[in-house]
């Protein structure tokens, strides 16, 4: 099954011009196993898993899943 969710949102990305490296396959995967995670705790797990990855490169997969659709944002507001 989660090897179905990355397929589509890979899909979806190339549907909108983004392209797949192998990046941003690790970090849909930690996204994936990882629910409801802060941004802080997403980066945290990819730069445990590939040391070159950067903020920027979390923060855009990210902000693309929201922009997409396909993640809901956070909000951290306190009402």
């Amino acid at each position: 099954i989660m090897e179905e969710k990355c397929n589509t949102i890979l899909q979806t990305f190339k549907e909108n011009g983004c392209r797949i490296t192998e990046q941003r396959k690790n970090l849909l995967a930690i996204i994936l196993q990882n629910p409801g995670s802060s941004f802080k705790e997403l980066y945290y797990l990819a730069k445990a898993s590939d040391k070159e990855i950067g903020r920027a490169t979390v923060y855009r997969t990210v902000h693309s899943l929201e922009e997409f659709g396909l993640m809901k944002k956070l909000d951290l507001r306190i009402s």
